[in-house]
């Protein structure tokens, strides 16, 4: 599948809704990774993430920084693995920090898993975000780009749009009342006090 040759695929415009769209691929797909490794784990669906939509913004962000960082680097794979492995463990270990310290609550806990800190990240999840790296610059990122040149600048905009506004009423929402619930997160009833 090749893009169609046409100067709007150039357009600073159409890199912007390629970026967006590149945010909610990414969240869709770690909203659906997360729904099904729950269903394995229990044999039930639940809604996972803070937010009550099909996506979780942490993949978003962390697939797009990927993207928008390491695209120069493709040349060298290590690289590649180590910056995203870093930069999506520091995004993961943050996160978690802030959603216990200002909610209350957690998401996801690794205390049980193998070299663990704080619960929030482990030598696992570190490493599974080095080789989604490596799939999001040499497999996804390129064939995402292919298929979002397909659509005309207009149709995509109002796509980007139509998204940008239901995420950010969700946002907003689950401010005030985020998703949670039984397999969802758990209550926190005091913070470690040796970080």
């Amino acid at each position: 599948m090749t893009a169609p040759k046409s100067p709007e695929n150039h357009s600073s415009e159409n890199t912007f809704c390629n970026y967006i769209l590149i945010f909610f691929v990414c969240a869709l797909i770690g909203w659906l990774w997360e729904v099904v490794l729950f269903l394995f784990k229990t044999g039930g669906f639940v809604n996972r993430g803070v937010l009550h939509g099909p996506w979780l913004p942490i993949y978003g962000c962390g697939g797009l920084g990927i993207v928008l960082l390491l695209r120069r680097f493709k040349k060298h794979p290590i690289v590649v693995f180590f910056i995203a492995a870093l930069g999506c463990g520091l995004l993961e270990y943050f996160t978690g920090w802030y959603l216990e310290t200002f909610k209350h609550l957690r998401w996801w806990n690794y205390s049980a898993e193998f070299l663990n800190l704080h619960g929030r990240i482990c030598l696992g999840s570190v490493t599974a975000f080095g080789l989604c790296g490596l799939a999001m610059i040499y497999l996804l990122y390129p064939n995402l780009i292919k298929l979002f040149n397909l659509l005309k600048l207009r149709p995509k905009k109002i796509l980007c749009f139509a998204l940008v506004v239901f995420f950010c009423a969700d946002f907003i929402y689950s401010s005030d009342v985020p998703n949670t619930g039984e397999g969802i997160t758990n209550e926190i009833t005091h913070l470690q006090t040796a970080e």
